[in-house]
């Protein structure tokens, strides 16, 4: 079984701009939770790998650790106190590497969600958007690295992905 990083409820107490409304601030808290998560778990698959996971794990840490940072610098330039890094996060139950690259698909599975909910946040920053994109293009390519789907929805949960919407013919045909 692999352990799966926790969704940590956006629990601070930001103060946001009038221009940044308070679920920007939430957001980005729940992107940097999802960062301090990876770097946590990518140094743990790092110590219990060989090889190409070994390296591929280093450089994820780093990415994630950037990520961090910019998140940080984010939650700082609105006046909010950054969430601070647990004492420990879930890890998987074993150092198969099967299983390290599933717990490392779950970590970026995480990122994505979390760097889609800031891009729908985002209310007056492109920048903000920009970020987010960024974080949800690379989490998504990462997740493929270590074997992952592309999912129709990227960092959409898998039953909340959103439905197509009937077309126009579809929607006309009971006339």
């Amino acid at each position: 079984m692999t352990a799966t990083p926790p969704r940590s409820p956006s629990g601070s107490s930001p103060s946001a701009s009038a221009d940044e409304g308070p679920g920007e601030v939430s957001a980005l808290q729940d992107a940097l939770r999802a960062a301090h998560a990876a770097v946590y778990g990518y140094t743990y698959i790092g110590a219990r790998s060989e090889g190409g996971d070994r390296d591929r794990a280093g450089r994820f840490m780093d990415a994630h650790r950037a990520q961090r940072d910019t998140f940080r610098e984010e939650l700082v330039a609105r006046k909010a106190d950054p969430a601070p890094t647990e004492a420990a996060y879930p890890l998987p139950d074993s150092d198969d590497p099967e299983e390290l690259r599933g717990y490392a698909r779950s970590l970026e599975e995480t990122a994505a969600q979390s760097a889609l909910q800031l891009a729908g946040a985002a209310s007056g920053s492109g920048t903000l958007r920009e970020l987010a994109a960024s974080a949800l293009q690379a989490a998504v390519a990462r997740s493929l690295e270590w074997g992952g789907d592309l999912p129709a929805f990227p960092g959409y949960p898998e039953k909340a992905a959103p439905s197509p919407s009937p077309t126009a013919a579809e929607e006309n045909e009971g006339d």
